[in-house]
């Protein structure tokens, strides 16, 4: 039995500068991916796997501090075993490569970076695998980088005791969002063509399969570890991975991020729906939730006032809100009109006029507020 941990995505060195955190908030981020990889690294070894594989994406450019790499290095020398990294679209081979040889020279002997299309032999370190790497040389390509491992294969002649395991990074069809085709793209025919017990990769930050527990899949993404933006809507995932004698595959997915981006969007109507709202938003924690919230409907004058109060208690149970409050209206009512202004007024005759001729509780709401503005 052989057993992996598979990672992907964790964009090391990502600056979260878009979004409106403060400096504070995208420090906190930026440091919880290099806790999130010490957390893997203690899954691993608590599970005893043998093999530690990063399926791209490693960093977040192929430009990075040098402390960033060396402290990543020093993280990834605690695993217990083989260390396996495949660089991504993102953290791609280059020439003149500034980030891969410091890495590895960090990392030590005894682990391997895929970056070349060659197969990667583990059995003389104890372990029956051999894996074969589908490189990204460059940010974008129409061509996958797997063409070569069915030939690579035959060559080989690998007894039927030893695993074969692909690792690649790109697109997957039918999952992936890559309309133009641009990242590596991969199909399941080819890949479950290619005489692999299993692929491991990396690039789409979503689970796949995507539930907590598989048997014979054969195409694996472990989705980001981390949660890096409101797009991203699970906790943060990585796979154990179990390959029996006669290439059987299972796994387990385990959780593995801290931090939760959260997209909520309510229609609100009354003020029943503001309490179930605040009674939803006491579930969150100030340590861990970032919340984009879309309100939008009609609310009764005496309770759309109050809206500012009510972020302001949902701010309490959050690390960070975006609010949106634009499509959320107040809903004027003729007692509205007649408790602000004089009956005969000529306000008083405006918004009396809108209220009975337009459905359009929008305008209303707009003539409600420029004559209140014009009063003050």
């Amino acid at each position: 039995m052989i057993r992996l941990f598979h990672t992907a995505d964790l964009h090391l060195g990502l600056k979260f500068t878009r979004g409106g955190y403060s400096p504070a908030l995208q420090k906190r981020l930026v440091d919880q991916r290099l806790e999130t990889l010490r957390g893997m690294v203690d899954l691993a070894n608590a599970r005893e796997c043998g093999v530690f594989v990063i399926a791209g994406d490693l960093f977040d450019t192929p430009r990075v501090l040098k402390g960033l790499v060396r402290e990543t290095a020093e993280i990834l020398t605690r695993f217990e075993g083989i260390v396996v990294v495949l660089p991504g679209n993102h953290d791609y081979v280059q020439e003149d490569d500034p980030l891969w040889p410091p890495f590895m020279d960090a990392l030590g002997e005894g682990h391997h970076l895929l970056r070349r299309e060659t197969p990667c032999d583990l059995r003389d370190q104890g372990v029956p695998l051999v894996l074969f790497p589908g490189v990204c040389g460059s940010r974008h390509s129409k061509e996958n980088a797997v063409g070569w491992v069915p030939a690579a294969l035959a060559d080989l002649s690998l007894p039927d005791a030893v695993r074969r395991v692909g690792v690649a990074h790109g697109s997957f069809e039918g999952l992936s969002p890559d309309f133009g085709g641009d990242y590596f793209p991969m199909t399941r025919k080819e890949l479950e063509s290619s005489g692999m017990d299993v692929w491991l990769l990396g690039h789409t930050h979503v689970r796949h399969p995507d539930r907590d527990r598989f048997e014979g899949e054969r195409v694996l993404y472990p989705a980001t570890p981390e949660p890096d933006g409101f797009d991203c809507r699970h906790p943060g995932h990585a796979w154990f991975v179990e390959i029996g004698d006669q290439g059987r595959v299972s796994g387990e997915s385990v959780r593995t991020g801290r931090y939760r981006f959260r997209t909520v969007t309510k229609t609100l109507t009354a003020e029943s729906d503001l309490e179930l709202l605040k009674t939803e938003f006491a579930g969150y924690s100030p340590d861990t939730d970032l919340v984009k919230l879309g309100l939008s409907g009609r609310l009764p004058g005496e309770v759309y006032e109050t809206r500012g109060e009510v972020l302001a208690s949902l701010r309490q149970n959050l690390l960070y809100l975006e609010d949106d409050l634009s499509g959320l209206i107040r809903e004027i009512r003729s007692s509205d009109i007649e408790r602000e202004f004089t009956q005969g007024s000529f306000p008083f005759r405006l918004l009396s006029g809108v209220a009975g001729s337009a459905d359009d509780a929008e305008a209303l709401q707009i003539a409600w507020e420029l004559v209140k503005e014009a009063k003050a």
